[in-house]
């Protein structure tokens, strides 16, 4: 019987590899911020609910008389119409909302206090990657300088692992 070794990636990409088969062998900065941009995701998929105040109603917004799905077929906007009317919502598991949790208190725990604006940086550039901008997207809300953003963030993410190595939190 032969034993095959099986060597981890000394250098993680989180671009390149894929998160799920491979892990880096401890905290890293780039792997940090991956697992910020998925606390961004599973928060934003997270039911809200209506805002409004008002009671919902279990009716749909717009009732479509037959003429009116007539015209839209004619227009081709009839399966639009029905993807609109017929889409679901998937929300987070109790694991994933659990990670996201405990991730989302990553660069207060570690940065808030001693590097507020690496705080504010990771938080705004993550959330930017997860509504798929980049730093760009920061700059035209916030102002400033994208590098300065995209500087800031990566220099907290790799504060941000070192405290997850201090911690002995396991990589994930």
């Amino acid at each position: 019987m032969t034993t095959t070794l099986i060597k981890r990636a000394e250098e993680f990409d989180p671009m390149y590899d894929d998160a799920a088969q491979a892990l880096p062998p401890v905290w890293m900065g780039p792997h940090v911020s991956l697992r910020l941009v998925e606390c961004f995701d599973t928060l934003r998929a997270l039911p809200l609910g209506d805002h409004t105040g008002d009671a919902r109603s279990a009716w749909p917004p717009y009732l479509y008389e037959w003429e009116d799905l007539l015209a839209q077929q004619k227009q081709g906007e009839l399966e639009r119409t029905q993807q609109q009317q017929n889409r679901t919502r998937v929300s987070p598991g109790a694991r994933d909302i659990t990670r996201a949790l405990d991730v989302c208190y990553w660069p207060t725990k570690f940065l808030g206090a001693e590097h507020p604006q690496l705080c504010a940086a990771v938080n705004a550039v993550s959330l930017a990657h997860s509504l798929g901008f980049d730093a760009g997207w920061v700059t035209s809300k916030r102002g400033g300088y994208a590098d300065t953003w995209r500087q800031r963030h990566d220099q907290g993410c790799i504060i941000i692992a070192l405290g997850l190595i201090t911690y002995s939190v396991p990589v994930f």
